[in-house]
């Protein structure tokens, strides 16, 4: 579905104060991967290693510097009229900025209404406040939050309507960017049971982006690990502490999760 070849972004070109070359900033340099319809694939790594940019770029959000990103077979830049129509429709991103994913000047229901009312015209307004409805009942959210602005709900709430909204349009690809990373434990183990539902119930697949291993772990079937704007590892996903990795990195990562059961920790004696 998804083929990203030998991408690179370059940023600021500037002049060396020792060389007459222009210097470029890499922030993705030369990342080749492939997701498959149905896949879930995990993007993990410290912050600023190129996670989130990569995600833009593949939505043609920013431009490529170099190499070729191909949706079902085609270049996404060769997208024009109803074919970049049919793109935007079909792949979705979640933020991870809550508030300003939502216009805070308008309800609930008109930021929901609003996608439908774009790509899904042959609906009436009825239709589409049912469809609206039933995604609501999926994020397990009352239907009073619709009259509701941004303001007067909750970081988790907001996020959960975020997820309605890109849902609405029944993606084929849904891009995670750090979507619980600033959300409380307890909301952020709710969006996680929402999307893995989502993955049982539909064949989207699932580019998930973020700092957090364990989510990726309970959530994805690969795990491709970035440093520095590049990818140094692929590991296929196992349960934590049975990955199967080569590079020191990886493993500084992995270390990094928290031990959840008491009975799988080291007890230390001062």
């Amino acid at each position: 579905m998804l083929e990203v070849k030998n991408v690179v972004k370059s940023y600021n070109p500037k002049l060396s104060l020792f060389t007459k070359n222009k210097l470029d900033f890499k922030a993705i340099d030369n990342v080749f991967f492939k997701l498959k319809e149905g896949e879930a694939i995990g993007l993990v790594g410290e912050s600023g290693c190129g996670k989130s940019t990569l995600g833009r770029l593949i939505l043609r959000l920013e431009n490529t510097t170099e190499g070729s990103i191909k949706y079902k077979g085609k270049n996404i830049w060769s997208f024009k009229g109803k074919e970049l129509k049919n793109f935007r429709k079909q792949c979705q991103i979640i933020f991870q900025d809550t508030y300003c994913s939502l216009n805070p000047n308008i309800r609930v229901i008109d930021s929901l209404m609003e996608p439908l009312d774009n790509y899904f015209t042959e609906l009436s307004k009825e239709e589409k406040t049912n469809k609206i409805e039933s995604i609501i009942g999926f994020a397990k959210l009352d239907k009073d939050i619709l009259e509701k602005y941004p303001s007067s709900i909750s970081g988790g709430e907001r996020q959960r309507i975020n997820i309605c909204r890109a849902l609405l349009l029944e993606p084929k690809l849904l891009i995670c960017d750090e979507i619980i990373s600033s959300l409380d434990v307890c909301t952020q183990a709710s969006i996680m049971s929402m999307i893995k539902e989502l993955r049982e119930k539909s064949n989207t697949a699932i580019l998930f982006i973020s700092h957090d291993i364990s989510a990726v772990d309970y959530l994805c079937d690969k795990i491709i690990v970035m440093e520095s704007g590049r990818i140094i590892e692929t590991i296929e996903n196992k349960k934590l502490g049975l990955y199967s990795y080569k590079k020191d990195y990886t493993e500084k990562l992995l270390s990094s999760v928290p031990i959840n059961h008491p009975s799988k920790r080291v007890n230390t004696i001062y």
